[in-house]
Parts: structure tokens; C-alpha cells; sequence
């Protein structure tokens, strides 16, 4: 009983496998950097470059630190900004239906009861 009172729970373990992963290419594609060197491109790489050149783009734009940051920051203020408008305007029309309601209960039981 005292070594049930004094023994710790063992932390949880974590076990993640990733859905689309293939090990198998990925060794590859590190073999043909590794032999064909720096101008490598992969696949994927070369259909977007194709893409940039078909439309004019002269390549990916250049990454500033902290910029897809700052971009999903702005996106969540306007659409919580968004929300809240919402919110105001929904809670301005209660108001006056709520004042429109009791004035017909009013005009109910008056009719009722002082006739």
C-alpha cells in the first residue's frame, strides 16, 4: 500500500506517424541533391517554377521573417473585428422588438381586464 501512495505516473508517451510520409523517397530526393548538387530541383519545385514563368512571375517572392505571421494575425483581427460587428448590430435589433413584444402584451391585458 505505501508503494501505491508514493509511486509517480509515468508521463504519457507520444507516438506520432505522419500520414503522407515516405521515407523511401525522401532518402532518395536527399541522394539526387547530394549527387546532382546545389541545382537540383525537385518535382514540385520545377512545376511551380514553370507556373511562375507561364504567368510572368519572376519566381517566389522574397520571404520576410515573420511575415506569414503577421499575415494569419491580420486575417484572425478582421474577422473578429467582422464577428463583433455582427454581434452589435443583432444586439441592436433586440431591443426593440423586445420593447415592441411587451407593449402588445400590455395592449393584451388591458383589452382583456379594462374592458
Amino acid at each position: 500500500m505505501a508503494a501505491l501512495f508514493f509511486s509517480q505516473r509515468k508521463p504519457r508517451g507520444f507516438n506520432y506517424k505522419p500520414r503522407y510520409y515516405d521515407p523511401d523517397a525522401e532518402a532518395r530526393e536527399e541522394r539526387k541533391k547530394i549527387v546532382l548538387g546545389e541545382n537540383y530541383r525537385s518535382p514540385a519545385q520545377r512545376a511551380r517554377d514553370e507556373a511562375a514563368e507561364e504567368s510572368g512571375e519572376s519566381g517566389a517572392p522574397e520571404y520576410v521573417p515573420g511575415s506569414y505571421l503577421r499575415e494569419h494575425i491580420a486575417a484572425r483581427r478582421s474577422t473578429h473585428a467582422a464577428d463583433v460587428m455582427r454581434k452589435r448590430r443583432k444586439k441592436s435589433r433586440s431591443v426593440p422588438v423586445l420593447l415592441g413584444i411587451l407593449v402588445l402584451i400590455a395592449l393584451i391585458v388591458y383589452m382583456l381586464y379594462f374592458k
